[in-house]
């Protein structure tokens, strides 16, 4: 299993999780309440924004069939107030026929018990993400992945004090000021800046530490600055996270004491693939009892500690295009055996390294 591809079933298995939370939805019965005038309006003011090349909103109008804005698609209603609880456009494939384009309107701010907003693998050509987003105060999620969205994140993003999953992933974005923004977002659990621009920010780890709710934690991509060693001293660190994806940033070895203070025994999953980290893995790793998925693939470790092998719960350690040395039967040995007499490890990637010998009597794996 992938490292997305892990990323992608927590991601799916915490949506269920809110929208679970929502109040239900509006059914197709008769005596469904219908949708608000003001919101029905507002809903066609965003359209009316909007280049639908495909028809995706063909169901949104004002005729007399298309009066209840509840049975639209993609929009979801209270069955006791008629409310607009959720938007959900995020396009059927990655199609650019499929994709919604245009402008993000502001009349969505009058949808006032908004909590879920999806505007997910649409094509808003490098527009930024519009400011009053923030003040849409009673989102819990808000998902605006690879949306061809571009410029600086907006702080008033910080507002959103109730957001659960805030999803801004593979845009043009950068982050202009600051990032304590997203210290204000105490209910975060979700958080995704995938190839967000974040190099300018030295005290990103700081802003996280502050997250006390947060367990899935993905900043791939982001140009992220090493950490100073020094300013680690009098932080609050988070213990509730889960999965750590921070590959492909310009990270040291001093990332080690945040990531270790930050982890606990509910820690499943840390990718730092293609970083800058060198030497041998730290022993801290091994306390891991729940870690599942390592990925250290391209950095310049030259060790795979024999403490590897006591970490019952490891099914996939990727250490791919590293600086190890040694004997193949070795690093077979020291992964496959410990103090755990049932090895979990199912995946085991040592590709282009300096490693040599026969392959060995595989029997220690499952």
């Amino acid at each position: 299993m992938s490292s997305k591809c892990f990323l992608l079933l927590q991601y799916v298995s915490l949506i269920s999780v809110i929208l679970f939370q929502l109040e239900p939805t509006v059914a197709n019965s008769n005596n469904i309440i219908s949708c608000l005038d003001e919101e029905k309006e507002a809903l066609l003011a965003f359209k009316q924004g909007l280049i639908d090349e495909s028809g995706i909103l063909s169901s949104w109008g004002r005729e007399d069939e298309k009066r209840n804005c509840c049975k639209w698609r993609g929009v979801r209603c209270s069955n006791k107030t008629g409310h607009v609880l959720g938007l959900d456009l995020r396009a059927l494939s990655d199609s650019p026929v499929d994709a919604l384009k245009g402008t993000i309107n502001p009349s969505l701010l009058k949808l006032q018990h908004l909590t879920y907003l999806d505007l997910s693998w649409n094509n808003f050509s490098g527009s930024p993400i519009p400011e009053f987003i923030g003040s849409l105060s009673k989102l819990s999620e808000l998902a605006l992945s690879s949306a061809q969205l571009a410029g600086p994140i907006p702080h008033q993003l910080g507002n959103l004090s109730r957001l659960q999953v805030l999803d801004l992933r593979f845009n043009n974005l950068f982050s202009s000021g600051n990032l304590d923004w997203l210290s204000y977002l105490s209910s975060l659990r979700y958080l995704d800046l995938g190839d967000c621009k974040l190099s300018k920010f030295s005290n990103w780890f700081q802003v996280l530490s502050n997250l006390r709710s947060l367990t899935t934690l993905y900043l791939g991509h982001c140009d992220l600055p090493p950490i100073s060693t020094p300013s680690l001293l009098h932080l609050n660190y988070s213990k509730s996270l889960e999965v750590i994806d921070l590959s492909n940033n310009y990270l040291t070895n001093s990332i080690y004491p945040w990531l270790l203070n930050v982890s606990s025994n509910l820690v499943d999953h840390i990718d730092l693939g293609s970083n800058r980290l060198h030497g041998s893995i730290p022993v801290a790793f091994g306390h891991m009892a729940s870690l599942r998925y390592l990925g250290l693939l391209s950095n310049r470790l030259r060790e795979v500690p024999k403490f590897l092998g006591n970490m019952s719960s490891l099914k996939m350690l990727v250490l791919s295009y590293n600086e190890l040395r040694g004997e193949l039967s070795e690093f077979i040995q020291n992964v496959s055996s410990g103090s755990t007499k049932n090895s979990s490890l199912e995946w085991l990637y040592l590709a282009s390294n300096e490693i040599t010998g026969t392959i060995p009597n595989l029997g220690g794996f499952p």
